[in-house]
């Protein structure tokens, strides 16, 4: 009895005196805790975990959209001609230099003639812009020989026109006793080279004596032909382009940096899309002449 009652009455008392109780002898009771946090944040790890694993071309395709708008046009460092932006070179424009793949295989300091020839016939192309001579061989950067022809032109009172320079350079081969032709590409002139995506005819880098056509002639009327090869040579002194293979140069869209001026119908044509669209007879002269 006296056990029974000591019990009963410290049971009275803790429950007259809550905070005796030790927190461990509490009854544990399960709190009814919300979980949308938890599984707010376990989507989102999951969201950035997914996006860390999504495939390179996916990634590619949702960072790389570029709007042509965006893109300012560009000179092409071979043709001396306007590059539209187009959306097949959106992602690497900053790398685009040249128009085509004819202007890239072709373009200056990649073509060159090299055959030997009698010295009396060499004296009319020693000295030439582009000519390297070592006893009877001679190589001829057809490029830098061109644009030579060029000023030589664009030098004289009043200057000439791009027909004068296509009259000399032929001039100064019958001199040297190497024979000319004439081909479809000067019967049938273009004044604008619409191949842009057409492959190249020549992607050597030195021209070789397979047929009986003199080696250097064969060089200067490669693809895309002579009177081509004097405009846009023409366009390249104009706009000031040099034979560096820099982007850098591609940003050059107007003619102030230009060594000589192109002119049609007695207008200069001052941006790289006036030189692009002007057809007809172009004359050349030397700037402040």
């Amino acid at each position: 009895m006296l056990r029974t009652s000591t019990t009963q009455a410290g049971r009275a008392l803790l429950r007259s005196r809550p905070e005796l109780v030790s927190p461990s002898s509490r009854p544990f009771r399960i709190r009814h805790l919300s979980t949308t946090p938890f599984m707010a944040r376990k989507s989102a790890r999951a969201i950035a975990a997914a996006d860390s694993t999504a495939s390179p071309e996916t990634q590619d395709a949702s960072t790389s959209k570029v709007s042509l708008s965006d893109l300012n046009p560009k000179s092409c460092l071979t043709c001396g001609r306007v590059i539209t932006p187009r959306a097949k070179w959106a992602k690497d424009w900053n790398g685009i230099k040249y128009c085509s793949d004819r202007c890239r295989s072709s373009r200056p300091g990649k073509i060159v003639a090299a055959f030997k020839i009698e010295q009396k016939n060499r004296e009319a192309l020693t000295d030439r812009s582009g000519v390297t001579c070592s006893d009877n061989d001679v190589r001829v950067d057809v490029e830098t020989f061109v644009e030579g022809v060029l000023l030589e032109i664009a030098a004289k009172a009043g200057g000439g026109t791009l027909e004068d320079a296509q009259d000399r350079i032929r001039s100064l081969l019958e001199s040297a006793s190497i024979p000319v032709g004439m081909r479809e590409s000067e019967t049938k002139p273009s004044d604008t080279d619409e191949d842009e995506d057409g492959q190249s005819h020549n992607a050597s880098t030195e021209i070789d004596d397979s047929t009986h056509v003199h080696l250097l002639w064969k060089a200067l009327d490669s693809p895309p032909g002579l009177r081509e090869r004097i405009r846009r040579a023409a366009r390249r002194l104009a706009l000031g382009l040099t034979h560096e293979s820099n982007t850098r140069q591609t940003s050059i869209t107007t003619t102030e940096a230009g060594s000589l001026e192109l002119l049609q119908g007695g207008k200069v044509l001052r941006t790289v899309q006036d030189l692009s669209f002007a057809k007809g007879v172009l004359h050349v002269k030397l700037k402040n002449s």
